[in-house]
C-alpha cells in the first residue's frame, strides 16, 4: 500500500529501468477540497506519501544497476535532496530571519561577503516575483476586469516575501506531521479528500421549462 500510489508506481518502474514518455492528449482535472482541514488531510497524505517513497526506494538510487546517471542524480535530487532543502528552509526562515531582524545586514557588523551574497539572493528572488506580477497584470484584460485584478493580486501575494515564508511554514508543519506519523507508525489508510461540487457552466444549465 501506499499514500501516493502513482509516485510509488512511477519510481518502481524508473528503477527497473523503464521509461516513462509525456502524453500530450491526456487530460486530467481535479476539484478543490471542500475545507481547510481537507486541504490538510490531502497535503498530509501526499507529503507521507513522497516520504514513504523515499525511504522504500531510496537505497534503490544509489545500487540499482539499471538507472542512468541522469535518471540516478535526478531521483536522488527531488526524492531525497528535498529533505536537506527541508532543513536548509528551516534554518533560514527559523534563524536568519530573526537574525537578520535584530542585527541589521551591513558590511561592517556581517562582512561584505556576506553582505553582497544576501543582496544577490534579495535581487534573485525579487526577479521572479516582479515578472509574475507585471505578466498576471498584463492578461487581465484578456481574463477580464475582474477575474483578472483577482489573480493579479494573489500572484503578488502569493509569490512575495510574505507568501513564500507562510508557505515554508505550512511545508515544515507538513514535513514534521508526515515524520511524527511515520516514526510512530501512525499512518492510516488511504483516505478520499472531501471535494467541491463542480459548479455547471452555462452552456451546460438546463433550459428553463414554461409551465
Amino acid at each position: 500500500t501506499a499514500q501516493t500510489e502513482d509516485v510509488d508506481m512511477a519510481v518502481r518502474q524508473l528503477v527497473q529501468g523503464r521509461k516513462i514518455d509525456f502524453c500530450s492528449d491526456s487530460r486530467s482535472g481535479e476539484l478543490a477540497p471542500m475545507s481547510c482541514a481537507a486541504m490538510w488531510k490531502q497535503r498530509l497524505r501526499w507529503t507521507i506519501g513522497w516520504d514513504e517513497t523515499s525511504l522504500r526506494h531510496g537505497s534503490a538510487f544509489t545500487n540499482s544497476g539499471r538507472l542512468s546517471c541522469r535518471a540516478r542524480f535526478g531521483l536522488i535530487w527531488v526524492f531525497l535532496f528535498r529533505w536537506c532543502m527541508t532543513v536548509l528552509t528551516v534554518g533560514s526562515v527559523y534563524v536568519g530571519l530573526p537574525v537578520t531582524m535584530r542585527w541589521s545586514m551591513q558590511d561592517v557588523r556581517w562582512g561584505k561577503l556576506i553582505h553582497h551574497a544576501c543582496t544577490t539572493s534579495f535581487i534573485a528572488g525579487m526577479v521572479p516575483w516582479l515578472c509574475a506580477v507585471l505578466e498576471a497584470i498584463v492578461r487581465i484584460p484578456e481574463r477580464g476586469c475582474l477575474q483578472g485584478s483577482i489573480r493579479a493580486f494573489a500572484v503578488a501575494i502569493v509569490s512575495s516575501p510574505i507568501g513564500a515564508i507562510s508557505y515554508f511554514v505550512f511545508n515544515s508543519c507538513l514535513q514534521t506531521a508526515s515524520c511524527l506519523k511515520l516514526c510512530t507508525g501512525n499512518v492510516k489508510g488511504w483516505e478520499v479528500t472531501a471535494r467541491r461540487p463542480t459548479m455547471p457552466r452555462a452552456a451546460d444549465a438546463p433550459a428553463p421549462v414554461d409551465i
